[in-house]
């Protein structure tokens, strides 16, 4: 492609009443322009980028099997009616009216519209599971848009769909597509967390929101750095985890444990004879007043404190110690498999105890931005409608479902916000509008540097290269600004010293970096770049 025949809309100033970085680098690099508020057109470059990124994840999709389909995005209300759904969702929807009166919504999402056609498709166990999956645009009527693509009324969206005749089979399903989620993002060279969270209004029990570390992001999330856990701060009842302390002191001279403490969720009573059998502590029980005992690093680095915990804190995903300002007035504490406590108890029944083996994490806290969201709804919805199946034993069984969405425009957001520095976006190589730019300084004063850079430049696009070449009549600093501005990964520079040493400049945009490539071996040399 030539700058002359291409929308290069690129902007020098930062445009007003932008709020994030990836808003203001998608308006100055010229991938979108707003039409209203929430809704935007995607430009060329824009629009290069969503191809490859829809390209990429469809690929994967396909490799496992899964089939891609397209749901109306007009869809009757009253099926929403029937689900409840539309009370719940209220306001967001977007309702509209044909000529005959007859009520439909833009859809903001498809578990109504799936069941009820796929109810009319699916008649035997034997075409189980199914996975069936779309990438198209989605409407909510967002009260207050922001951050350009990251809260818009109008948004593309991958969503997936699985049919089960068991809660054993959408497990797996859902384990697999979990998987994937993790394969794309990373694909994408994303910074993120997954979350387990609740299902909210889409119905099911056990979900997971993927999300990308930003600045941008409204959502807060809670997470450890040296292992998989992390909760959304947004949804958890900090009130609910608040744990209380005893200290306890130990038998004097018998143990090496100078004292020892108990951890307790905050309402719930101790009772003493509960702890008649843990053998260390002295007897009659003596409770230490003193609070300089409790500081989060002294409960595991200290190996003279015995760490006792009941067992209703077991299933607790973390406990706040005290408070703490950069945690916002708490510090969660984390444990799990490789988490360490001398012993957990339960307090109802002191022979039950639990030998675990802990060590404490205080976790970090950071914005992000909501990237994908994975649930296993179950039967909700095929029991509105009676959608339901023999099994193989001839007993009928209301079909269990999984829904798996990743939001494009959030994606393309995301990257932007972890990928830019102060000269524009550095686009991963994979989903760039342009793999590469062709700068030919003073072109049109020497033929020489046309010919050589035509050549180049017919031989990249032979070899299924997307390239840029800048053939407009702008000094190299506006050229340079421009494909900075737009992220392109690599360039090629050619001047009056290529002609002398049969070498171009090649640029790389993440590494900042220039280095000489002989004329004759720049095309492999690039081929072997962009894999």
């Amino acid at each position: 492609m030539y700058t002359t025949k291409y929308l290069l809309s690129t902007t020098k100033e930062t445009p007003k009443n932008t709020e994030s970085i990836s808003h203001q680098l998608m308006l100055r690099s010229g991938m979108i322009r707003m039409l209203s508020a929430g809704i935007y057109t995607w430009l060329p470059s824009g629009n290069r980028v969503i191809k490859k990124i829809i390209n990429i994840i469809s690929n994967i999709l396909d490799q496992y099997g899964y089939m891609e389909i397209c749901i109306p995005i007009i869809q009757p209300k009253k099926l929403w009616n029937q689900s409840g759904r539309a009370k719940l969702y209220g306001e967001e929807l977007i309702n509209i009216k044909d000529r005959r009166k007859k009520k439909y919504i833009l859809s903001p999402t498809n578990e109504e519209a799936i069941n009820y056609i796929f109810s009319q498709e699916i008649h035997s166990y034997k075409q189980l599971p199914i996975v069936l999956y779309q990438i198209q645009k989605k409407f909510r009527d967002e009260i207050r848009p922001r951050f350009g693509v990251i809260r818009s009324i109008e948004f593309l969206m991958k969503d997936a769909y699985s049919f089960h005749i068991d809660k054993n089979s959408l497990k797996k399903t859902y384990e697999k597509m979990k998987k994937i989620y993790i394969k794309i993002f990373k694909k994408f060279k994303l910074n993120f967390k997954i979350v387990k969270t609740n299902s909210k209004i889409m119905g099911g029990s056990i979900s997971h929101e993927f999300h990308a570390i930003s600045n941008a992001g409204e959502d807060t999330i809670i997470f450890s750095k040296n292992s998989k856990y992390a909760v959304n701060a947004n949804q958890f009842n900090i009130q609910k985890n608040k744990i209380k302390i005893y200290i306890i002191k130990t038998k004097k001279n018998q143990t090496q444990y100078t004292s020892a403490i108990l951890l307790m969720r905050k309402n719930d009573p101790l009772n003493i004879k509960n702890l008649k059998n843990i053998n260390i502590l002295e007897y009659p029980l003596k409770f230490i007043k003193s609070k300089k005992i409790i500081l989060s690093h002294k409960l595991t680095n200290n190996k003279k404190i015995f760490i006792l915990a009941d067992s209703k804190i077991k299933n607790m995903p973390y406990f706040i110690l005290k408070k703490n300002p950069l945690y916002s007035n708490f510090i969660p504490i984390l444990w799990n498999k490789k988490i360490i406590f001398n012993k957990i108890i339960d307090i109802k029944n002191v022979n039950k105890v639990f030998y675990y083996d802990t060590k404490e994490e205080i976790l970090k806290k950071k914005n992000s931005i909501e990237i994908g969201h994975i649930f296993q709804i179950g039967r909700k919805y095929s029991k509105n409608i009676n959608f339901s199946i023999q099994d193989k034993n001839n007993n009928k069984k209301l079909l269990n479902m999984g829904c798996y969405g990743i939001g494009i425009n959030r994606i393309i957001s995301s990257i932007i916000e972890q990928n830019n520095d102060e000269n524009g976006i550095i686009w991963p190589k994979c989903i760039a509008p342009f793999q590469i730019f062709i700068i030919p300084i003073n072109m049109h004063k020497n033929d020489e540097i046309q010919k050589i850079a035509t050549l180049i430049y017919e031989k990249l696009i032979n070899k299924k290269i997307d390239v840029l070449f800048d053939d407009r009549k702008e000094n190299i600093g506006k050229m340079f600004a421009d494909m900075n501005l737009i992220g392109i990964p690599y360039g090629i520079i050619i001047s009056h010293k290529t002609i002398i040493s049969k070498e171009i400049e090649f640029y790389s945009r993440r590494k900042n970096l220039k280095k000489r490539i002989l004329i004759s071996k720049v095309v492999a040399f690039i081929k072997n770049k962009i894999k």
